[in-house]
C-alpha cells in the first residue's frame, strides 16, 4: 500500500476552492474531494507489523488543534509536470506537527522517504511548457484567500493508481489529544429558561 498522511479540508474550503477550478484549458483538476494538504509520504507499507506500528504512533501522537487557511496561488514547474498550488498559512504550526509526525514514526522503527512534503494543496496539474496562458490566471486568483478551518485530526490516505492519475482513498483519521478538544457548553437550567 503507497501511503501519506496529509489534512482533508472542510467542506467549505472546498467549495470556496471551485472558484478556481474550470477556467483554464489542458489542465487536470483536482476534484475537491481528493484535495489533500500533504504532511508526511509514508511510501509502500505491506507488513502487518508496520501497519500496526503505525496505527500505535498516530494514535497516541497528540497536538493542539490550530486554524488554517488558504492563500495566492502559485505556478510550479517540473520535470514530469508542472503545477499550480495554493499556499497555507499559518506556516508555522503546520512544520511543527511535520516534526512531531516524523519523530513519533521513527520512534516505532519506520523508515521514512528522505523528500521533504511541502505543506501546500495542488489544485490543478498540467504538462511542462503548456500552451497554456497562466499568467492572467494567476493574476485573476492571485489575492484568492479562504475562510479558516480548524485543523483537529490527520488522514491516514492510500494513493491508487488510476487512468485519471493517481486515485486518492483515506483510510483512518486520527484526532488530535482528548486533551485539547473543546467539551461542549452546558448551560445552567436559569440560562436556559432565559433562551426560551
Amino acid at each position: 500500500m503507497n501511503l501519506s498522511l496529509a489534512i482533508t479540508l472542510s467542506s467549505t474550503l472546498q467549495a470556496e476552492l471551485g472558484l478556481l477550478r474550470g477556467s483554464l484549458d489542458d489542465v487536470h483538476w483536482t476534484p475537491a474531494e481528493q484535495s489533500l494538504i500533504p504532511l508526511q509520504h509514508l511510501g509502500h507499507l505491506s507488513s502487518r507489523h508496520e501497519l500496526e506500528e503505525l496505527d500505535m504512533a498516530l494514535s497516541h501522537l497528540r497536538w493542539e488543534p490550530f486554524p488554517l487557511a488558504l492563500h495566492q496561488v502559485a505556478h510550479q514547474m517540473g520535470d514530469v509536470e508542472d503545477r499550480l498550488t495554493v499556499g497555507v498559512t499559518p506556516q508555522q504550526p503546520l512544520l511543527t506537527l511535520q516534526k512531531r509526525l516524523a519523530t513519533a514514526l521513527k520512534r516505532v522503527g519506520l523508515s521514512l522517504p528522505r523528500r521533504t512534503v511541502v505543506p501546500e494543496l495542488t489544485v490543478a496539474r498540467l504538462a511542462p511548457a503548456s500552451p497554456t496562458d497562466l499568467i492572467p490566471w494567476i493574476q485573476r486568483h492571485n489575492l484568492f484567500h479562504s475562510s479558516e478551518m480548524v485543523v483537529d485530526h490527520i488522514s491516514l490516505v492510500e494513493h491508487l493508481p488510476s487512468s485519471s492519475g493517481t486515485h486518492i482513498r483515506p483510510l483512518e483519521n486520527y484526532m488530535a489529544g482528548p486533551e485539547f478538544i473543546q467539551p461542549p457548553v452546558s448551560l445552567s437550567s436559569h440560562e436556559e429558561d432565559e433562551l426560551f
